[in-house]
């Protein structure tokens, strides 16, 4: 039995990129869809209080969160389902 080659460092290197783009694209592809972080930007007053009590990034995990879709997305879906349900019908009704 003989052994395989080993691919290079250069051959890992281009397949770990590749793969890292693909999952970043298929993320930011599929992503859209949810509504599982909503931004909610701070008052005026909140910003000056943070400049002076130099209050860097916090992340707060609220308990509202869900992954719903987004308003849009539930919209697309529709128009997609009633789109298949129609094909479906004519393609029935031809038969």
């Amino acid at each position: 039995m003989s052994k395989l080659p080993t691919p290079s460092n250069t051959q890992r290197f281009i397949v770990a990129a590749v793969a890292l783009l693909a999952g970043a694209y298929v993320v930011m592809d599929s992503g859209k869809d949810f509504e599982f972080i909503k931004f909610e930007p701070h008052s005026p007053e909140e910003i000056e209080r943070r400049k002076r009590e130099n209050v860097g990034l916090s992340l707060k995990v609220l308990e509202t969160s869900t992954l719903n879709y987004t308003p849009e997305a539930k919209e697309r879906l529709r128009k997609l389902i009633e789109e298949k349900s129609k094909e479906t019908e004519s393609n029935a009704s031809k038969n």
